[in-house]
């Protein structure tokens, strides 16, 4: 070659060198290091129960009539998340609660509960949250947080109400598909 070089492709001068690209675990430890260091850390160590019970003193009776609302989107949340989607039977359970203690149909439940619950639910429905839900990974980690710490401080009311749900079912005469259909065809 005219420049003294020997022949294939050359690097240019400046390129930095190639690097093998990081393991898995090498880019998990990264983020969590971006973690610590954009204090995303010390948010998500704020959620526990006492973080739950402050801010559902602040829900109002407006606010559970979002969760209603909103409970199919409430619901997508749960199932689209890997963080949350292992709460989806405990959140389903929560919205239905909320659906039917604002019907009437359950009473036995304490405003703080519902309050409680309702803040858990409208937590998840929020992407602006303390961590933001666009974070790859950790974005939703703050949502199940609260959730879960929603249910500890919830769940004699929870179990109580399982306890009426499943009575109530078993009450209720089951309609067989000739019945379905004659009730549709009448509306």
């Amino acid at each position: 070659m005219a420049d003294g070089q020997a022949g294939g492709s050359v690097a240019p001068q400046d390129a930095p060198p190639e690097t093998p690209p990081a393991s898995v675990l090498a880019r998990l430890r990264a983020r969590a290091r971006a973690l610590r260091d954009s204090g995303l850390a010390d948010r998500l160590a704020r959620i526990d129960t006492g973080y739950v019970k402050r801010k559902a003193r602040q829900v109002t009776e407006a606010d559970l009539d979002t969760v209603v609302e909103r409970a199919e989107a409430i619901e997508a949340r749960f199932r689209k998340d890997g963080s949350l989607r292992r709460l989806w039977d405990d959140g389903r359970l929560l919205l239905q609660l909320v659906q039917d203690a604002r019907d009437g149909r359950y009473r036995a439940l304490p405003v703080w509960t519902l309050s409680a619950i309702g803040f858990a639910l409208l937590y998840v429905l929020n992407p602006f949250d303390l961590v933001p839900d666009a974070l790859p990974l950790v974005g939703f980690l703050d949502d199940a947080a609260v959730v879960s710490a929603c249910l500890s401080l919830v769940e004699q009311d929870l179990r109580d109400y399982r306890t009426w749900r499943r009575a109530r079912h078993d009450e209720e005469p089951s309609l067989t598909e000739a019945d379905e259909d004659r009730l549709a065809s009448q509306q």
